[in-house]
């Protein structure tokens, strides 16, 4: 080590420069160098002991301070060795940690990839697993596309004026009452299967829903727009495409109305049964599955519908089926969207079947005692089994109203009455008609009177027409409401539910009408309300939708399920049925876009939002 060897070095020079002095002739005397040597050497000293200690030589205090060095080295390598061996053990422990969180990391992203980020394997999806949807309705996202739909259907066909946004929001007939937030951003206006796929992938894209509309004659809140996004009305989609004679089918668009097409199918001496309210478009009625007075005979929208073409969810365009009148061609996609109001797709085209019209049409009346009575001769008709094109019941307060309103350019026997359509040749009419007067009279008929003109059946069948239109009519003010709902039963209860319903709606105090389409169970109740009574409005409907489920029947018989019906399905089916249904909405709508909130709920209710059971 170079501090020792310095003192090596200074010990050697020492040495040397004690050497004896020489004589003249150059030799030292041995004896006194020697004792020379030794006296310096005891007098001489590089370092000074402690008071009270001994003094050391020279030769211990180099070999001290040679040792002390050592020592000190030794400890600074010991500790810059241990400074060294903490470093290590930090960042090995840092390392460490550093793995045990990656790991888990790592494991929980395994864990939830392979878990909840995996579609369910269940059949059905139940209201606990729903997850609400997730729409992005902020004005800067609709405000944005905005430019894309013009750029798809022009600016005059894209509007948000405040008097169009209100007349898609909802109307004075629906059972609905809008919400404030129930407004679409804007009307959209397309012309187009292409344009309504184009409409649609915008707002796929953008996560914007959709409410469609067509007539606007719906009653349980179709299209309120519930969510927002825009509306899309189909009124420019408004053609016959092809008429196909001799295969007895018609192709139209969603906003051809069932009159329009009738008048235009007369002219080949054909017709289309379905005949629900004035105004109601073939989309609606694909929709709503709706029917009419013509059911009875000719069925319900459900049997006059061959094949659709559907705008899907995220913009595709599908076909259910080709032309011929059977087919066992895969899963029966037409049936399944007649029903779904736009909740699954959106209906851009429809091929229905028409048929020959008869040759002979006529209409009788025939006015009874009680509503008991009327009741049990469509029951006595239905299970003769005679032929009526259609059997229509009014009660006492409907021929009132008919008569107060003005509705019709005659005056009613103000008592419960049936409404009868016969159709065929004209002996076959002529023979129906005397055998349902026979019937009628058997169960109590006052009386029976018979079309024996066109004119004159025009006449008679146009009260039935104005049922709901009249009660709407007597509105006390502008608070008034109107709310129309229906139910249906096995044809052998509808007395019972006729007069119980009859009995409720008397003690209820409120202005109450029933209609129906007695032929096949199915009858509607006209209510007149204000705000105050809505309350005993809603409970009134509860108990007659529950009195006719009670009874194996239906919560809807042709208006559809909507906003106002969705929460009696489980008791009507069950719910798994429910649940079932819910399933099929997210596999052809996963981010639920279309008509959200109809049929089926997607998110739990708020408190007080159903009634009891």
């Amino acid at each position: 080590m170079a501090a020792p060897r310095a003192n090596y070095i200074s010990l050697a020079s020492s040495w040397r420069g004690l050497r004896a002095p020489t004589s003249r002739l150059g030799h030292t005397p041995v004896a006194t160098s020697r004792q020379a040597y030794r006296q310096t050497l005891s007098n001489r000293r590089y370092f000074s002991s402690p008071k009270g200690e001994p003094e050391r030589s020279f030769r211990a205090q180099l070999y001290e301070s040679t040792a002390q060095r050592v020592k000190r080295e030794r400890a600074e390598q010991r500790k810059l060795a241990e400074q060294s061996s903490i470093w290590e053990t930090s960042g090995a422990r840092r390392g460490a940690l550093t793995f045990v969180i990656l790991s888990s990391s790592l494991f929980c992203y395994f864990l939830g990839s392979s878990t909840v980020g995996q579609p369910s394997t269940a059949s059905t999806t139940t209201l606990a697993e729903a997850k609400a949807p997730r729409h992005d309705t902020s004005p800067r996202n609709l405000q944005s596309s905005w430019a894309d739909l013009v750029a798809i259907v022009g600016q005059d066909n894209v509007s948000t004026q405040e008097g169009d946004i209100r007349n898609h929001s909802g109307s004075e007939w629906s059972s609905y009452e809008v919400q404030e937030n129930d407004r679409p951003f804007a009307i959209v206006r397309p012309a187009s299967t292409e344009e309504v796929s184009e409409i649609v992938k915008v707002c796929y894209k953008r996560r914007i829903p959709i409410t469609p509309y067509s007539g606007g004659t719906s009653l349980e809140g179709h299209f309120a727009a519930t969510r927002g996004g825009i509306c899309i009305d189909f009124s420019r989609m408004d053609k016959v495409l092809a008429l196909h004679k001799n295969d007895l089918d018609v192709i139209v668009q969603p906003a051809v109305g069932w009159e329009s097409l009738n008048e235009e199918l007369a002219q080949e001496g054909l017709f289309f049964p379905p005949d629900p309210g004035p105004g109601a478009m073939i989309g609606g009625m694909v929709g709503t599955g709706c029917s009419g007075t013509n059911a009875y005979r000719y069925g319900t929208m459900r049997d006059w519908v061959l094949s659709l073409t559907i705008v899907l969810a995220d913009g595709t365009i599908i076909k259910t089926r080709q032309r011929p009148r059977k087919s066992s061609a895969g899963y029966d996609l037409t049936r399944m969207f007649i029903g779904s109001e736009g909740t699954l797709g959106l209906v851009t085209e429809a091929t229905l079947k028409v048929t020959v019209k008869p040759k002979e049409e006529s209409v009788a009346v025939a006015s009874f005692g009680t509503v008991r009575q009327a009741a049990d001769c469509v029951a006595k008709v239905v299970g003769e089994g005679i032929p009526v094109a259609a059997i229509e019941i009014l009660d006492d307060v409907q021929m009132r109203v008919i008569n107060e309103s003005g509705a019709t350019s005659r005056s009613w026997k103000e008592v419960p009455t049936l409404f009868f359509k016969f159709a065929g040749t004209p002996a076959s009419v002529k023979e129906h008609i005397s055998i349902v007067k026979q019937l009628a009279k058997s169960k109590g008929s006052k009386s029976f009177e018979f079309a024996t003109s066109k004119d004159e059946a025009v006449e008679l069948w146009s009260a039935r027409k104005q049922a709901l239109f009249s009660v709407m009519s007597l509105k006390r003010d502008a608070g008034d409401h109107v709310w129309t709902t229906d139910v249906a039963v096995p044809i052998s209860r509808l007395p019972d539910i006729i007069e119980e319903t009859k009995e409720d709606m008397t003690k209820s105090g409120l202005l109450g009408a029933i209609v129906g389409h007695a032929g096949d169970g199915n009858f509607h109740a006209i209510l007149l309300h204000n705000d105050k009574e809505r309350q005993k409005t809603e409970e009134l409907v509860h108990r007659l939708v529950k009195r006719a489920l009670e009874m194996e029947g239906t919560a809807t018989g042709e208006h559809g399920v909507g906003l106002i019906k969705r929460d009696y399905l489980e008791h009507e089916l069950n719910q798994d049925t429910v649940d079932a249904m819910r399933r099929l909405k997210q596999a052809f709508d996963p981010l639920c876009l279309l008509n959200c909130d109809k049929v089926v709920r997607v998110q739990k209710p708020k408190r007080g939002e159903i009634h009891e059971w």
